[in-house]
């Protein structure tokens, strides 16, 4: 059966643009709004989303769904498994759609034990602004009653009864896709160092059609998301370090999309936007010194 009301906490870029394929499909969605930014709280309202209470969200909503930064994902959890236990609500379907490390997830499920909330590991493949065309995964016992996503125009693939399965595909894709990204600003400032940025774009499009397209839309978003996308290098080293594996890429990947986050030089959109281009993403960062040796 199709969800009647949804909460998603909260409305970032990704958030955004969940709230508006809902509502397009007769979902009401609801966030709480208290504490965020003015930005966060604008985007709710031009997304069409009711703001309402903490308490009240999870008192009405069918299914609440947490969208926001790895860092956030366990205070999110605990705030709503305390609005919970203050309604009195056991039944709670609680999606984690965070890209999260498996042992974040799990610590997750734990924070939500005690309100008795169906907690589903999940995470979304896919960008934010084509979301019609991304893939939300889901694991966990309760994972099954996602599928009901599809009627609102939602891709919904369950990857396994076991929570934590989502979780360790989303970080192991990020590390391709954010590795790419830091890779390609690496090289690509060298070339624009070098005065040869054209001729290596055009060399890199010969040998692999498609790539920097692709990556460099995602490059263009740096200056806005560069901070988060280090904490899910963050969450895979965790994770592979929990596994007795050593991450060589996921560090300096970390490293450099930290660098990015350090210049402070995007403004976060209120409608979910997408703004900017690569070549002028790279002159900024370029400008800004990115990677350039300090005296």
């Amino acid at each position: 059966m199709a969800f009647q009301r949804v909460g998603i906490l909260s409305i970032g870029e990704m958030g955004y643009h969940w709230a508006r394929l809902l509502i397009e499909h007769g979902v009401e969605v609801l966030t709480c709004s208290t504490g965020r930014s003015e930005v966060t709280r604008k985007r709710a309202e031009n997304a069409g989303a009711r703001s309402v209470s903490l308490r009240r969200l999870v008192s009405e909503a069918d299914l609440v769904a947490a969208i926001v930064v790895p860092s956030a994902a366990g205070r999110v959890a605990s705030q709503v498994g305390r609005a919970l236990a203050k309604v009195g609500r056991k039944d709670c379907l609680y999606l984690d759609a965070n890209a999260i490390s498996p042992m974040t997830a799990a610590a997750v499920g734990e924070i939500l034990s005690p309100a008795q909330a169906g907690f589903v590991d999940g995470c979304i493949i896919g960008s934010a602004t084509k979301l019609s065309k991304a893939v939300v995964y889901v694991s966990g016992a309760r994972a099954e009653e996602l599928c009901a996503l599809r009627d609102s125009g939602f891709s919904v693939e369950v990857l396994g009864p076991k929570a934590g399965q989502a979780s360790a595909f989303k970080i192991v894709y990020a590390g391709l896709t954010k590795g790419l990204q830091g890779l390609l600003t690496e090289l690509l400032l060298g070339a624009r160092k070098f005065d040869l940025l054209q001729e290596i774009l055009r060399r890199y499009e010969q040998s692999f059609p498609g790539l920097v397209g692709a990556a460099g839309r995602s490059i263009a978003s740096l200056p806005v998301h560069a901070g988060r996308r280090a904490e899910e290098m963050r969450e895979l080293r965790a994770t592979f370090r929990h596994h007795g594996l050593k991450a060589v890429i996921a560090p300096a990947t970390q490293k450099i999309l930290e660098q990015i986050a350090a210049l402070d030089c995007g403004k976060p959109s209120e409608t979910g936007a997408r703004e900017g281009e690569l070549l002028e993403t790279l002159e900024l960062f370029f400008e800004r010194g990115l990677l350039q040796e300090k005296d």
